[in-house]
């Protein structure tokens, strides 16, 4: 049996805004899909949200790989995912950090496995979650900018 082999990938996603009297509403393309996105109750989803979201959806990705290296049937998955948000660094440049202070994932999971073997499950796919992991640790940014 041959090993597979992963290499690096980059991926890019480009966002434009929408137009000049909505300045915090943005056009991300990603692909062939388009994600909109908005200030925090705005007319699309923030992008603070949109991090909630990207985690939700990562478990129940990893949480399906996962779960057919140990032969178990996922047959429902609901992820709830809530972050506690204070908006004074961002809007005031001054207070905590800009961030979340904090984030949980209730993961609601129905399978014919019992709950010992699903604790195991969820620590794995929480080990190998690329949201989590950039949620969690420190990731390098590099920002570039190109006057246009």
């Amino acid at each position: 049996m041959s090993k597979i082999t992963y290499k690096d990938q980059v991926i890019t996603v480009v966002g434009e805004r929408v137009s000049p009297d909505k300045p915090m509403k943005m056009v991300v393309k990603s692909g062939n899909f388009e994600i909109v996105t908005d200030k925090l109750g705005g007319e699309a989803p923030s992008p603070i949200e949109y991090l909630l979201a990207s985690y939700a959806g990562c478990i129940n990705v990893v949480g399906e790989i996962v779960a057919r290296e140990m032969n178990i049937k996922i047959h429902d998955i609901k992820v709830e995912v809530s972050g506690v948000f204070n908006a004074a660094k961002l809007m005031t440049g001054t207070g905590e950090r800009a961030g979340y202070k904090e984030i949980s994932a209730n993961v609601y999971v129905k399978s014919d496995a019992d709950e010992k073997t699903l604790e195991e499950w969820l620590r794995r796919v929480s080990e190998r979650c690329p949201i989590e992991d950039n949620i969690a640790n420190q990731t390098p940014i590099k920002h570039q900018l190109k006057k246009i």
